[in-house]
């Protein structure tokens, strides 16, 4: 059985996009394909010249959409992004023959084993599969307006029930995809809340190995190893690296890295969760700068302020 994988990035996220997508390619032994719609212009170059050959890339023209095309020109960047989330699962189920797998992926996450170890939770009679944010304790109150449901990975077997899904999905986000939190939406995120009570073949992530992130992070003991790190005994296999933050320093350029925008972590879990995947990225990064195209930092810091953040543990070595 192939197993269709697809994400979306523009230019600013290429580089997480990248990585990730290698990352996949280094676990996942099975038969594959990987589609990225590209959310600019740059991309379908920079992953002509830095991506792999057998990774397609499509915009958002070529799938065929019309209400999608006309909704581009009304929302901002980010919301049309999250739009385009469930526009494309409808467009990869559409197009894939019944009782093959379509999985999305966010372009933040990054593979630690093969997530064929998630896919086979769908089993025999597995239609949708999902995971829950797990929340940490300090972090449970984000539930009410972050969902109980994470968009980073999602797989569908492809069949009645998975279009039924994704072609409700994608109207939702069409008619409405904002941040209000205070109303219950969360761009494409909320809607997954009522998927349980909607289809039977649904099933919800058991491996607590698939979906840790800062918001859950605290609930776990982290030991291991740079590239086979645990929480709580059980091997990580992705880890989502949610508000990662790449920094430039004075005059340099991305020579630090803020593990997650807004939480604060141990030693240990910077250690083997974020100093590695941060020299990935500005490897990813500096390689896009040879290239010529932009490879720009996501925050900018002062000598003075970075030491100080640094003797805080708030910023880690990318270098």
């Amino acid at each position: 059985m192939t197993v269709h994988f697809c994400t979306l990035f523009d230019a600013r996220y290429a580089a997480r996009g990248l990585v990730m997508l290698e990352s996949l390619e280094a676990q996942f032994a099975g038969d594959k394909t990987v589609t990225i719609l590209a959310m600019d212009d740059e991309v379908p170059s920079m992953v002509a010249r830095m991506g792999r050959p057998n990774w397609k890339v499509v915009t958002v023209e070529d799938i065929g959409d019309a209400e999608l095309v006309e909704v581009k020109t009304t929302r901002p960047h980010r919301e049309f992004c999250w739009t385009c989330a469930p526009a494309l699962m409808s467009h990869m189920v559409q197009a894939q023959a019944d009782n093959e797998i379509v999985a999305y992926l966010d372009a933040d996450l990054y593979f630690f084993s093969s997530p064929q170890l998630l896919l086979d939770e769908l089993g025999s009679s597995g239609t949708i599969l999902i995971h829950e944010h797990r929340y940490s304790e300090d972090r449970r109150h984000y539930e009410s307006s972050s969902g109980r449901f994470n968009v980073g990975f999602l797989a569908f077997l492809v069949g009645d029930e998975a279009r039924a899904c994704v072609n409700r999905w994608r109207q939702q986000v069409l008619d409405k995809c904002v941040l209000e939190p205070e109303n219950g939406y969360c761009g494409d995120q909320g809607y997954l809340n009522e998927w349980p009570s909607l289809y039977p073949g649904l099933r919800i992530l058991k491996n607590i190995g698939g979906g840790v992130a800062p918001w859950n992070l605290l609930a776990y003991k982290v030991e291991g190893t740079a590239s086979r790190p645990t929480v709580s005994g059980v091997p990580v296999v992705f880890f989502h690296y949610h508000s990662f933050r790449m920094v430039s320093v004075g005059a340099f350029s991305h020579v630090a890295a803020i593990p997650a925008w807004g939480y604060d972590f141990s030693r240990e879990s910077q250690r083997l969760l974020f100093s590695r995947y941060a020299r990935k990225i500005r490897g990813v990064l500096k390689r896009a700068g040879r290239l010529g195209f932009t490879a720009e930092s996501d925050l900018q810091h002062p000598v003075r302020e970075a030491v100080r953040a640094l003797l805080r543990r708030n910023l880690i070595s990318a270098i």
